[in-house]
């Protein structure tokens, strides 16, 4: 997906968005929307297809960069495997458990963005 799609109804599907939940292993045909008009479903999506979402974002000082947030994602104590969606004012991106930068489709050299939104992205173990 190479732009934004913008449906007449206010709802759109968001270039960033799209390339987190595809690296997820979500595929694209599977979601038709990333924004509902009013909020982001992208937490929706994931749950639908197997992910349990977590906020983090207690666990970060207040008014923490994407920058500085590395050092604190490297230092929880999620199981291993756990992703990290952070959410910076327009935009989403994915960070490994170490704090490293897997995907962004706007990124930065120093990035300073002021995180709005974290959530570890774990997959459900389910047992029959």
């Amino acid at each position: 997906m190479n732009d934004h799609i913008q449906y007449a109804n206010g709802k759109s599907k968001t270039v960033c968005v799209t390339t987190v939940l595809t690296a997820l292993g979500v595929p694209i045909g599977n979601f038709k929307y990333t924004w509902n008009g009013k909020k982001n479903t992208w937490k929706q999506i994931l749950n639908r297809h197997g992910f349990s979402v977590r906020s983090r974002l207690s666990r970060l000082p207040k008014g923490c960069t994407v920058g500085k947030a590395r050092k604190f994602i490297a230092k929880l104590q999620d199981p291993p495997g756990t992703f990290y969606a952070v959410s910076v004012q327009g935009h989403l991106l994915l960070l490994g458990n170490e704090g490293q930068t897997l995907i962004d489709t706007a990124p930065r050299k120093r990035d300073a963005r002021k995180i709005v939104g974290i959530s570890a992205i774990m997959y459900k173990h389910r047992t029959t």
